[in-house]
């Protein structure tokens, strides 16, 4: 029995020193091929990690443009209607004080001509 795992042992050296080429190319050394698979990755996930970044903070910046031209354009607008509407008013104000100073103008002119009249 011994003698027979002896020479059993013996072939598989043999066909392992034969084909060795064959069997480094089915079964590769793991050890550096590892590594180098695991640079890879690392940079591929790397680079793909910065670029979803890069397009994620673009976007960002897009959007925070968008929104800042959005609400300068609507304070600009409220600001413009405000502003119309206070000039409104102001000139409603002016116009009712002119109305009411003229006509205090016209009544006590003419209670003071009337008077003057009646005393000549």
């Amino acid at each position: 029995m011994l003698l027979k795992l002896g020479i059993i042992a013996t072939i598989l050296i043999a066909v392992g020193i034969i084909f060795s080429s064959e069997i480094q190319e089915i079964l590769p050394n793991t050890s550096t091929n590892g590594v180098d698979s695991l640079k890879t990755d690392v940079n591929t996930l790397t680079t793909k990690s910065f670029e979803s970044a890069e397009k994620k903070i673009g976007s960002s910046v897009e959007q925070i443009e968008t929104k800042l031209s959005d609400f300068g354009h609507q304070t600009v607008q409220t600001a413009e209607n405000t502003i119309n509407s206070s000039v409104e008013q102001v000139e409603t104000k002016l116009s009712e004080i002119k109305q009411d100073s003229s006509e205090y103008i016209e009544e006590n002119i003419t209670d003071k001509i009337s008077f003057l009249n009646s005393t000549k």
